[in-house]
C-alpha cells in the first residue's frame, strides 16, 4: 500500500482539533484514509511513514524491470526462459514482473491440427454467400 501525499495535511488538521469525517471532506479523500493516519498519529504521535519489516526485494528491482520492458519492446523473439538464464534470474520471475508489474500477457503461438473434412464443410457453408456476387 501506498502512503498517503495528505499525511502532512491531516495531521495538521487532526491536530487543530478537527474530526475524521470533517478532514476526509476538506482535503476530498477517502475516510479510511483519514482514520488510518490518525490512528497513526495516536499511536506514535506523528504521522511520518514507518520502515516495512520483511525482506527486502533483491531480484524484482525497477532496474530488472526496466531491463525486462527494453527487451520486450525490442522485440528480440526471445523467451522467458531464455531472457531469464541470460540475467540470472529465475523464469518463474522474469513471469510474474511481465504479468503483474508490466501488466502484460505472455502467450505462445499454437499451431492447431483441424480434420480436412471440417475445413471442406466450414469452406462450402462460406462459399454461398461469396457465389451469388462472382455471378
Amino acid at each position: 500500500m501506498k502512503s498517503s501525499p495528505h499525511r502532512p495535511s491531516i495531521e495538521l488538521l487532526f491536530k487543530r482539533g478537527l474530526g475524521s469525517a470533517e478532514i476526509a471532506r476538506r482535503l476530498q479523500i477517502s475516510s479510511s484514509t483519514v482514520r488510518n493516519v490518525v490512528a497513526a498519529i495516536k499511536k506514535r504521535g506523528d504521522a511520518s511513514e514507518v520502515k516495512k519489516s520483511g525482506r527486502p526485494r533483491s531480484v524484482n528491482t525497477r532496474n530488472t524491470r526496466a531491463i525486462i520492458k527494453k527487451r520486450i519492446i525490442r522485440n528480440d523473439g526471445l523467451s522467458l526462459n531464455r531472457m531469464a538464464s541470460q540475467l540470472g534470474i529465475a523464469r518463474s520471475t522474469v513471469q510474474s514482473i511481465v504479468k503483474n508489474d508490466l501488466k502484460l500477457k505472455s502467450y505462445k503461438l499454437r499451431t492447431w491440427t483441424v480434420p480436412l473434412g471440417q475445413i471442406e464443410s466450414d469452406a462450402t457453408r462460406k462459399m454461398p454467400k461469396i457465389t451469388p456476387a462472382l455471378s
